[in-house]
């Protein structure tokens, strides 16, 4: 079945366009920085406080869940309503949940300040999911189709800026000021932030659900049309069968790589942030490449491409774990390999964000991006879990990312040409 293509009757010009990027890339660079060092700032407090090693790991389990209570009504949400109302409420309960936030903390002390810090944290990602997802289905609303990738992209780029700063910027911030003024500088970050996403100029268009929504008003509706909508769509199947197992095994180097070098090879904690330095500056420089390429030409191996060779990288991942002598070893060869993991990794994300904004319909786009957001999330937990009871009872650990690697790439290679067939059918080339 051929893909059908949303239509957009409002005509966005290239000079608009550029506007609308330059006021979307810097929100989000505010945003994403600021949001990053106060989540590591939160982190650094929760430890000091509790002393509890699930500190920096709440938001592994608190946003899968938080998406999943989501599932049903939000995609239906952002489809129903006008995504700028949305991101402005979204923000607006935010900034009051950080207010609030700010006045309950200092009222608990030790581990029960993981009540405050766990209720905020599921406003917060209540807020962020709907963000996200009103922001990723209002792209035709901000620019034309011809800058939807460079949009993407700078996107990317900003989150990719602000893994690489938000940590050093946040440990700097937290020993100078403390976590209570923290607050008060995030709150001051995300109400710039907000103000210039309210400079931006949707364009609204008429969209197919009203019908729909006249009809039946009720989310649960909207999502089964949904659902339905995906069946029709081999693209997005094939994004849901490559990302959920990709996402599993990748797991294993979040889980595994700062386990390995700490507790197995005993070289502290300095070589996990050369390699998570890398992972970053291969995803902004992944993401600066994307930005920059106009063409969609060659989409199969844009994405299939990297991802077969992703796969080859965590086998190559677990060798260097073995032969490693040093630190040093460990921390050149590493960072080598996670800067350009995180290359590819970047790569088939945004080539394949790009063709569902362009091919899915407006009204059915919001349903299409929580559905791939949840079902993707929702394997995190499960992963974290299994990685964790692999990697601390297993002597040779470093044969997980081996294995992981190679499953990984025989799933790939088994489904290749089911993928291929999709491709067919959405008449892709």
């Amino acid at each position: 079945m051929q893909a059908a293509h949303a239509t957009h009757p409002v005509m966005i010009t290239d000079r608009e366009s550029n506007r609308q990027i330059t006021k979307d890339f810097t929100s989000n660079l505010i945003g994403a920085l600021s949001g990053g060092m106060f989540s590591f700032g939160m982190g650094l407090m929760l430890l000091n406080q509790t002393h509890l090693a699930i500190s920096f790991g709440l938001s592994t389990i608190v946003g899968p869940l938080v998406s999943l209570l989501l599932f049903v009504p939000m995609g239906s949400i952002v489809d129903r309503y006008p995504h700028r109302s949305i991101l402005i409420v979204s923000n607006l309960v935010r900034l009051l949940g950080l207010a609030v936030f700010a006045w309950a903390l200092p009222n608990f002390s030790g581990v029960q300040k993981l009540i405050p810090v766990v209720l905020f944290a599921i406003i917060d990602y209540m807020c962020s999911d709907f963000s996200s997802t009103a922001y990723s289905s209002s792209v035709h609303e901000l620019v034309n189709e011809q800058k939807i990738q460079k949009l993407s992209s700078l996107t990317s780029t900003a989150s990719s800026i602000s893994s690489i700063f938000s940590p050093m910027l946040g440990l700097a911030l937290y020993s100078l000021v403390g976590f209570e003024t923290f607050i008060f500088i995030e709150i001051v970050a995300s109400s710039l932030s907000f103000f210039i996403m309210l400079m931006m100029k949707f364009h609204v268009t008429p969209r197919r659900v009203s019908t729909e929504t006249d009809e039946s008003g009720r989310s649960l509706a909207m999502f089964k049309a949904g659902i339905g909508y995906i069946k029709t769509r081999p693209l997005v199947k094939g994004a849901i069968m490559v990302g959920v197992v990709l996402n599993f095994s990748f797991t294993s180097v979040t889980v595994g790589m700062p386990f390995i070098i700490t507790n197995t090879l005993h070289f502290g904690s300095a070589p996990i942030g050369y390699l998570e330095t890398g992972s970053a500056v291969g995803i902004l420089i992944g993401s600066l490449f994307m930005s920059t390429l106009a063409s969609q030409r060659h989409i199969r191996f844009k994405m299939l491409g990297p991802v077969i060779a992703d796969c080859g990288l965590l086998v190559v991942l677990g060798g260097i774990f073995n032969i490693a002598k040093t630190a040093s070893d460990v921390s050149i060869s590493g960072t080598i390999l996670m800067t350009v993991l995180g290359f590819l990794i970047v790569i088939p994300n945004i080539v394949m964000q790009v063709a569902i904004q362009k091919t899915v319909p407006t009204s059915f786009l919001g349903r299409v991006n929580t559905t791939l957001m949840t079902i993707n999330n929702s394997v995190t937990p499960l992963a974290t879990f299994f990685y964790t009871f692999l990697f601390q009872n297993i002597a040779q650990n470093y044969l997980v990312f081996v294995v992981s690697g190679v499953v990984a790439l025989l799933y790939m290679l088994a489904i290749l040409p089911r993928i291929l067939q999709f491709f067919k059918q959405e008449e892709i080339e």
